[in-house]
């Protein structure tokens, strides 16, 4: 199955060059769709013409980002100078409550 997902264009270019190994997302009802060996294509905010296909590798189902961070190491899902960088760029995009209702999905991808 293909999926449809917007990015950011820092965030594909992180992916494309392999930088970054994970997507988050909250694991609300359009992301539990999502099963091993699917395909996502992203598309980016600021040009709607720029896609970037990847593979699904792995799936990891969180309660929160500071749990996912206990697991994978947060470099692996786009570069941040500290810990407390990240978390606070990820609750710029979700919001705790929504965090806490939905839980985290850590979406292992592979450009193709």
């Amino acid at each position: 199955m293909v999926h449809e997902m917007k990015l950011n264009d820092r965030a594909m270019d992180n992916i494309s060059i392999g930088v970054k190994k994970f997507e988050l997302r909250l694991f609300d009802e359009k992301r539990a769709k999502i099963k091993l060996n699917d395909y996502i294509i992203f598309k980016s905010l600021s040009e709607s013409s720029r896609t970037l296909k990847v593979k699904v590798l792995g799936l990891l189902h969180y309660n929160s980002f500071e749990d996912l961070f206990n697991d994978v190491d947060y470099n692996l899902c786009g570069p941040a100078d500290s810990l407390n960088a990240k978390l606070e760029r990820l609750h710029n995009i979700y919001p705790i409550n929504e965090e806490l209702k939905y839980g985290i999905l850590a979406i292992r991808i592979e450009p193709i």
